[in-house]
C-alpha cells in the first residue's frame, strides 16, 4: 500500500516550425508553405474510482509528456504530442513545492505542453515575401509534486495468517481475492469496497505483519482505520490471540476506532469469552461457511462512518509554471557583460533556434526582426559595440 509519493512531471516539448517554399511549374521559388509544429503533450491528473493506492509509481517517478511533431512543407502542421495522463485515486491531495495544496476529484490540467513553433509562412508580410525564419518549439514545463491519498480505507481486516481474512473480504465486497490454505497468501494489502443500498466504504485486508515481517510497512493502514475487523481461526488459541492482536491494534489506532471480532470455524458459545472486551453485537462467528453477511456489512459501514469528516471540496484550477523572465513585453530582455549579450526574449530565442542563421539572407531577416522589436537601439544604448557576441540560448551571432 503506497499512500504518498513524490513525482517529477514534465510536459512535452512543442515541435519545430518548418521553412519551405512551394514548387510550381513556371513559378520559381513560390510562396512560403512551411507548416507549424504541434504543441507538446499536457500533463493531466485523472482521478479514478478503480485505483486505490500509488504503488504504480514506485518504479518510475519521472514522467514525461509526448513531444509535438515538427511542421512540414506544403503547410503540413505537426501532430500534438501525446498527453501524459496520470491516473490517481479519487480525493488525492496534490502538494506543490511552494506547499500549495489542491484536492481534485475530476480531470485536472496540471501543466500545458510547450507551444509548437511557427512555420515560415506565418512570417510572410508585405515587406518580406520570402521569409527564411521559423520558430523552434517551446520547451515543456517541469514541476515536482507530492501525491497523498486522503481517502484511505476506513475499515481494515486484520488477523494471523489463515484466519479467514480473505474469506471475509470476498464475502462483504465484490473482491475475488485468492484464498488458500498455505500461510501468507496475502503479502500486500487488498482493497475493495463495501456497499449497501445507500452508502459505501473502503475496506483493506492487510497481511499478517506479526509473523510476516516484510509486510510491516502496511501496518500504517491501521492508523486511519475507524473500524478494525479482527479474524481468529479455531486452530488458534482464541483468547490469547485476540489479546495479542488487540494490543497491537490499540497502539496503532485512535480512540475513534471500533472493533469487530470474527471467530472463524467456531461455535457461537465462544462469544462469551470476549463479552468483557468487546460489544457482543460486534462479535460474529463462521461455521459451515455461514455468516450473517448483511448485518456485518451494515455494521462495518455504520461504524466506519462515525465521526467521518467530509473531505475538502475539489478545487479545480490550472497550475502553470512561469519561468523567471520579465513579463513586460514592451521592454527588451537581455544582459550585457564583457562583450557578451544574453537575450532572454523567449520569442526571439525560439526564432533564432528555429531558423538557419548560417544563411546571410536569414541573418538579414533576423536582424530586421531585432530592429523592429527595438533591440538594436537598446544594445547601442547599453554600450554594446561591434564585434560583441549576441547569444540566444545556444545560438550566437556577431553584433555588427
Amino acid at each position: 500500500m503506497k499512500s504518498k509519493i513524490k513525482l517529477i512531471l514534465i510536459s512535452g516539448n512543442g515541435g519545430d516550425g518548418w521553412v519551405s517554399f512551394r514548387k510550381e511549374k513556371f513559378v520559381p521559388r513560390g510562396g512560403p508553405d512551411g507548416g507549424d509544429g504541434g504543441d507538446g503533450g499536457d500533463v493531466i491528473l485523472k482521478p479514478s474510482a478503480d485505483i486505490w493506492d500509488l504503488r504504480n509509481f514506485e518504479e518510475n517517478q519521472i514522467l514525461v509528456g509526448g513531444d509535438g511533431g515538427d511542421g512540414g512543407k506544403r503547410k503540413k502542421n505537426g501532430k500534438k504530442g501525446e498527453n501524459l495522463i496520470i491516473n490517481i485515486p479519487c480525493n488525492t491531495e496534490v502538494i506543490f513545492s511552494n506547499q500549495k495544496k489542491v484536492i481534485t476529484n475530476s480531470n485536472f490540467l496540471l501543466l500545458r505542453g510547450g507551444d509548437g513553433g511557427r512555420g515560415n509562412r506565418t512570417f510572410k508580410n508585405s515587406i518580406n515575401q520570402e521569409p527564411l525564419l521559423a520558430e523552434a518549439g517551446d520547451e515543456g514545463q517541469e514541476i515536482s509534486i507530492e501525491l497523498r491519498i486522503k481517502d484511505l480505507p476506513k475499515a481494515v481486516i486484520f488477523g494471523l495468517s489463515n484466519s479467514g481474512k480473505t474469506y471475509i473480504l470476498n464475502k462483504i465486497t465484490n473482491a475475488a481475492a485468492k484464498e488458500a490454505d498455505y500461510p501468507f497468501t496475502t503479502t500486500t494489502p487488498v482493497i475493495a469496497e463495501i456497499k449497501n443500498d445507500i452508502e459505501s466504504i473502503k475496506v483493506a485486508e492487510i497481511p499478517d505483519f506479526i509473523n510476516y515481517k516484510k509486510a510491516s510497512e502496511y501496518s500504517s493502514l491501521l492508523n486511519e482505520a475507524r473500524v478494525v475487523i479482527i479474524t481468529i481461526n479455531h486452530d488458534d488459541k482464541a483468547t490469547e490471540t485476540y489479546r495479542a492482536i488487540n494490543k497491537i491494534v490499540d497502539n496503532k489506532t485512535g480512540n475513534f476506532c471500533e472493533k469487530i471480532l470474527i471467530l472463524n470455524k467456531s461455535e457461537e458459545t465462544l462469544k462469551g469469552r470476549f463479552s468483557a472486551d468487546i460489544d457482543p453485537n460486534n462479535i460474529f462467528y463462521v461455521t459451515n461457511n455461514n455468516i450473517d453477511i448483511e448485518r456485518l456489512k451494515n455494521l462495518v459501514i455504520s461504524l466506519g462512518k462515525v465521526n467521518f469528516k467530509k473531505d475538502e471540496p475539489p478545487k479545480e484550477e490550472v497550475f502553470i509554471h512561469e519561468p523567471p523572465i520579465m513579463k513586460d513585453s514592451n521592454k527588451q530582455k537581455f544582459s550585457f557583460s564583457e562583450k557578451i549579450v544574453q537575450v532572454f526574449d523567449k520569442k526571439l530565442v525560439r526564432v533564432a533556434k528555429g531558423s538557419n542563421l548560417s544563411k546571410p539572407e536569414a541573418q538579414l531577416q533576423f536582424h530586421n526582426l531585432l530592429n523592429k522589436r527595438g533591440y538594436l537601439k537598446a544594445f547601442k544604448a547599453a554600450g554594446v559595440s561591434k564585434g560583441a557576441t549576441i547569444k540566444f540560448d545556444d545560438i550566437e551571432m556577431e553584433f555588427k
